[in-house]
């Protein structure tokens, strides 16, 4: 009974003490999708100006996040609210960002392996 009770109160103290978003922040998970899907735009859009120099970076980037913005229903704002909060957070951006690290990596490693293969299979021709 005894290790039942110190089981439930160290649970209790850990999970009490965890701090939890926010209301009005995007929670970490969605948050992490969002800066994903920033992150590719503004990859994007440097590529379209690259491809057509007659378009501006600014112009090609704003367009490209507000889409992104509305794919996930959330507005400029609270994006830019909750990018705040997770700024001065630092324990949980970091979380964030390592994931979108090693969600990179894995596309990265896969799309290696992709071209090693292609190359492989071009060069037994």
């Amino acid at each position: 009974m005894i290790k039942c009770i110190l089981i439930f109160g160290i649970s209790f103290l850990f999970y009490s003490c965890k701090e939890s978003i926010p209301s009005g922040i995007i929670k970490p998970k969605k948050m992490q999708e969002i800066l994903w899907d920033v992150l590719r735009a503004d990859a994007l859009s440097k590529q379209l100006v690259i491809s057509d120099s007659a378009r501006s970076l600014a112009d090609e980037s704003v367009k490209l996040t507000r889409k992104v913005f509305l794919m996930h229903n959330i507005t400029e704002e609270q994006f830019e609210k909750s990018y705040s909060y997770y700024t001065r957070h630092p324990d949980i951006m970091r979380i964030m960002l390592d994931r979108l690290n090693a969600q990179q990596t894995r596309i990265n490693i896969s799309n290696k392996s992709f071209i090693q293969k292609k190359l492989t299979r071009d060069s037994a021709k």
